[in-house]
């Protein structure tokens, strides 16, 4: 066995020393670097500006030299990269989505409905009606909602190939079918109700009714409000390059 012999100069008063031995520490592997990719509602972008810009610091903080804004308004999207030629970029997706509380009643899409499913669908939405006597005028005027028989139908028709259905509808609508109604509902989500009026729509094809729902002020309304919502988000960013799309 080897030995060494190590001489050490202690300084006056010292009467003892403490020699620790042992390995050095494995260092910790190399990864690469590794990009942040975040993704939330339509605030999300100027949310995280707002947090970096109160607190961050260092390289923690964003660079106006750098940080890019993409905004797609067809894809209802807003994309900050805090520095997109960097492997160490972070991506921040925003995006503006339809609320569930309008999506589940397939207003203005190529959603269909018996007369069953359509009052399965209104009764558990009560909540979102603006007026209860509103309410129950459809509820009650979708139970007594029907179409004449084919016999009927025959006999109505005058040869001009639509009249039968013309017949259907004068019949439901003197039946007392009420085919208009308010909801109040988010457009989109993480914002306020807003009311919309909603026109129940139907069609008669062997005797059986399909519905469907429509609302042309719902389509206006959505149209100026991404123009409004996507302004005061990009008033937040507007220090940074914008890119539209």
């Amino acid at each position: 066995m080897n030995t060494e012999k190590t001489q050490f100069n202690l300084p006056d008063g010292c009467t003892e020393i403490t020699i620790l031995q042992g390995n050095a520490v494995t260092p910790l592997p190399l990864k690469e670097p590794k990009s942040l990719s975040y993704s939330g509602d339509i605030k999300a972008v100027s949310d995280y500006v707002g947090i970096r810009k109160a607190h961050a610091h260092g390289i923690q903080a964003l660079d106006v030299t750098k940080t890019v804004v993409t905004v797609d308004k067809n894809a209802r999207t807003i994309i900050l990269n805090t520095d997109p030629e960097s492997h160490y970029n972070t991506a921040v997706t925003a995006t503006l989505s339809q609320s569930e509380e309008l999506k589940q009643f397939g207003i203005n899409t190529d959603t269909r409905y018996n007369r069953k499913a359509l009052h399965k669908l209104l009764k558990f939405g009560r909540g979102y009606f603006t007026d209860r006597m509103q309410y129950d005028a459809v509820i009650l005027g979708l139970v007594k909602i029907r179409a004449k028989t084919t016999a009927e139908l025959e006999q109505g028709n005058n040869g001009k190939g639509s009249r039968s259905n013309i017949d259907v509808a004068d019949t439901v609508m003197n039946d007392g079918f009420k085919d208009l109604f308010t909801l109040s509902v988010p457009l989109f989500k993480g914002f306020e109700p807003q009311n919309i009026e909603v026109e129940i729509c139907f069609e008669v094809k062997d005797g059986e009714i399909s519905f469907w729902l429509e609302s042309v002020g719902l389509k206006q309304t959505i149209e100026e409000s991404i123009d409004g919502i996507f302004a005061i988000e990009l008033a937040n960013v507007k220090e940074f390059v914008i890119i539209h799309k």
